[in-house]
């Protein structure tokens, strides 16, 4: 099934890579000529006194300055752009200028509200002014941006569909998701029968990386009606679930004695430092939009450095699991990696790589999920192994261990049960002047003796005669069904026949005493093992004191007030 799974995921990446290849047909984006920074007091238009300082190296405008511009050189054939398009992500204000030869500005001021979200890829679009024959260039000055893509990402397109990535794609990543609800399945059902934490912890990373892939894809949208602001608040903490939920995974998948408590505790405590992070990003205060950003991302560094570390540890000293996480985090650490230190402004413009991305968090989760499966197989067996001993060690406590009959706990704690199956005569047998076998022939005889008397008992298998040894020479045989006292008497004289036969060198037969009482089921209620054993052994007791080698009976119609007690004696 592992197997299966893998090839299928490589089929997906593989045929959504194809359709990626094949979606550039599509009217290709104008990219800004040049970009600068300013402040909010200055023209958005980039003009006038407090026009800018343009940079056109293909540098890009640092986003935490409290403007960034970006300018288009307009074409001068074909259509003309007619929408400005950007990363989806929380800004403040983006103000659009449409900028003729003559001098004359048209600008229009946006807010998030207006922003009109895409469903394929997460870009959001906004219309451009009116553009003539005399346009020269657009502006687009971003007010308050909070991530870098908001800025490196700004493009003019003709048409929202040139942003919009093909459907085939989308459904290549609609199957991805998926791909994903698999191991959601998979520890729902292993957790119902191994209560094993790290099942829900996977479970956890698997929703959260889940959601991160539909918000990050633009898919969701094709889900529930969300706006710009909910998206931004839902990218940061979806990732944090994810990734915070798979850093406790791992500290409680990995085996006892293959990962230092320490780092275990390092890991659930960064887990938790990243999930607060990401809350605070999430508020978007104005206060931390400057520095929120990189505290964010930066978040990430040290958590990816001690799962490094972690997998490190496990892996030096024997961890299976080990293996699995190490295969399973490769490709999702050289991609998240990458995102985090060009979002922190190192190299070059932030790219999301969104389907890059979203693949390998499907390799990511479907590896960990073998290696869950893997762990919980183990655990599974672990369990099986301790209750099978368990289960043998409580047959042991329940089994005389001379002869293998049961003893008077396992049935006393049933008997409630045996009542209700039928179970109606308790016969209670003592072996007369077993001592006096004991001083002559000595215990290994005497031993041999209780054996077979209880192969006797045992009745060749008979289902409605349960035998058990109390201890000492004393037996007791619950009986079901019709004609139990005779059956009973059967027994007891079997065991002189059968000790006569199967043992030489005994110099008297060996006898047996018997107290048998019988309550028909309309008696039954109310009664006790106790009850049973406590008139029993008076019968037995008659019948010692009556010569031995017979059998006392009693036959009780009621229980209680106003019993009726038929006796009998068999010699």
């Amino acid at each position: 099934m592992a197997r299966h799974a893998l090839r299928g995921l490589l089929a997906i990446v593989a045929a959504a890579l194809a359709l990626l290849a094949a979606s550039a047909a599509h009217a290709q984006p104008i990219a800004p000529a040049c970009q600068a920074t300013a402040t909010l007091s200055s023209d958005p238009a980039g003009a006038g006194a407090t026009a800018p300082h343009w940079r056109c190296d293909g540098s890009i405008a640092d986003y935490r300055a409290p403007r960034a511009l970006l300018r288009f050189d307009l074409p001068q054939t074909g259509e003309p752009p007619a929408y400005f398009t950007t990363r989806a992500s929380t800004f403040g204000h983006i103000v659009v200028s449409v900028v003729d030869r003559g001098g004359a500005v048209r600008s229009v001021r946006y807010g998030m509200s207006d922003a009109e979200l895409i469903g394929s890829g997460l870009n959001f679009v906004l219309p451009l002014p009116r553009i003539t024959e005399s346009s020269d260039h657009v502006v687009v000055a971003i007010d308050g941006a909070w991530v870098a893509p908001v800025v490196s990402d700004g493009r003019l397109v003709t048409s929202p569909d040139d942003v919009r990535w093909p459907l085939e794609t989308m459904l290549a990543l609609a199957a991805i998701c998926g791909l994903l609800c698999m191991p959601l399945l998979f520890d729902l059902a292993f957790y119902r029968i191994l209560k094993a934490p790290f099942l829900l912890w996977h479970l956890l990373s698997v929703l959260g990386m889940l959601a991160l892939t539909l918000v990050s894809s633009g898919l969701v949208l094709h889900l529930a009606d969300l706006t710009l602001w909910q998206v931004s608040l839902l990218l940061p903490l979806t990732s944090s679930i994810g990734v915070g939920a798979a850093a406790v995974f791992a500290a409680d998948l990995f085996e006892k004695g293959c990962l230092p408590q320490r780092t275990r505790r390092l890991l659930r405590c960064f887990a938790g430092i990243t999930a607060a992070t990401s809350l605070v990003q999430a508020t978007r205060l104005p206060m931390l939009r400057e520095f929120g950003s990189d505290v964010f991302y930066f978040a990430f560094v040290p958590l990816i450095a001690l799962f490094s570390l972690a997998l490190g540890q496990a892996a030096l000293r024997g961890s299976r699991a080990a293996r699995y996480q190490f295969v399973a985090c490769m490709p999702i650490w050289a991609i998240a990696l990458e995102r985090i230190f060009t979002n922190l402004g190192f190299g070059d413009a932030p790219h999301d790589q969104i389907f890059a991305f979203s693949a390998a968090v499907a390799f990511q989760l479907v590896v960990t999920s073998l290696g869950a499966a893997d762990r919980f197989m183990i655990l599974k067996h672990e369990r099986d192994r301790a209750r099978e001993q368990s289960l043998a060690m409580e047959a042991m406590a329940e089994r005389d261990p001379l002869t293998g009959l049961l003893n008077r706990r396992a049935i006393e704690a049933r008997f409630a049960e045996l009542q209700r199956q039928g179970f109606d005569t308790m016969a209670l047998i003592d072996l007369d002047h077993f001592k006096r076998v004991n001083d002559t022939h000595g215990h290994q005889v005497g031993d041999e003796v209780l054996r077979v008397c209880a192969r006797v008992l045992r009745a060749d298998g008979d289902r409605d005669a349960i035998a058990l040894r109390l201890g000492g020479e004393e037996f007791m045989v619950l009986l079901r069904g019709s004609g139990t006292r005779q059956r009973a008497e059967h027994l007891r004289r079997a065991i002189t026949q059968r000790v006569a036969a199967d043992l030489e060198g005994l110099d008297a037969p060996v006898t047996a005493s018997m107290g048998v009482i019988e309550v028909p089921a309309a008696g039954l209620e109310g009664t006790s093992f106790a009850d049973l054993y406590a008139r029993a052994d008076k019968l037995l007791y008659e019948a010692k004191e009556a010569g031995r080698n017979r059998t006392m009976h009693e036959r009780l119609t009621l229980f209680g007030g106003g019993e009726r007690v038929h006796r009998a004696a068999v010699a």
